[in-house]
């Protein structure tokens, strides 16, 4: 016999608004199956997610931090203009530090590095290749990505959710037949959602190497993913 104790969240009406745990035991009879199964869905995705920034070096703190602010200004300038909204780009992150040289053991100091960096959402992937170069023309020192998505992906992950239950009911009544039992029932579910795809590509590197007038992206395809845990218990 075994006994499985499942914890739920269930959120309360008091001011506070914390949480009580509850535990509901169940018991299981007969032998149990425990599977963990992970199903995709592929998606074409229909937003660029990047990295974009500016460092500066100068003799002074105060100088480097001024002409820092005046060239990412011109840079979140372009990214308005050329369609990112408000909402779609954030600084994430600003730093200042000293920089020096190394010679033969000898620290030579050079100035003050400021770096300012923001992220920032492309909602039309076919303005992208020029979007890059333009942010280059502006003064942007640095690029980090894409990283493709989709926006809405909550139907995506409806499929892969089904995709994962079917799965492991096939397999656990299978077992459960093998085992001499006529099929499975579930005891616990638990599940755990994330995609893949969508890597990051080093844009810089391959504005660099292509001779044609825009940066060549290729967005392909993402993937949305479920990844469910079941206990089984075989019946007969």
């Amino acid at each position: 016999m075994r006994k499985l104790i499942i914890a739920a969240l269930l959120a309360t009406g008091s001011i506070t608004g914390q949480a009580m745990a509850t535990e509901v035991h169940i018991t299981a009879t007969n032998p149990v199956i425990d599977l963990s199964v992970t199903e995709y869905v592929d998606a074409v995705p229909d937003v660029a997610t990047f990295s974009t920034g500016v460092q500066t070096l100068a003799p002074t703190a105060n100088e480097a931090v001024r002409q820092n602010n005046a060239q990412m200004a011109l840079v979140i300038s372009r990214l308005k203009k050329l369609g990112i909204a408000d909402k779609d780009i954030q600084t994430t992150q600003i730093s200042l530090n000293q920089q020096f040289d190394y010679n033969e053991g000898r620290q030579t100091f050079r100035g003050f590095e400021a770096g300012n960096t923001v992220t920032a959402k492309l909602r039309d992937l076919k303005k992208l290749p020029q979007f890059l170069d333009a942010l280059a023309s502006d003064g942007a020192t640095n690029f980090n990505g894409p990283s493709f998505s989709v926006d809405d992906d909550s139907k995506l992950r409806e499929s892969a959710r089904d995709k994962a239950w079917d799965s492991a009911i096939r397999r656990a009544n299978a077992i459960a037949r093998k085992a001499g039992y006529g099929s499975a029932r579930v005891l616990r579910v638990e599940e755990q959602s994330g995609d893949g795809g969508g890597y990051p590509m080093p844009v810089m590197a391959m504005r660099e190497q292509s001779s044609a007038k825009d940066t060549p992206i290729a967005p392909g395809q993402v993937r949305i993913g479920s990844s469910i845990s079941f206990t089984f218990e075989m019946v007969k």
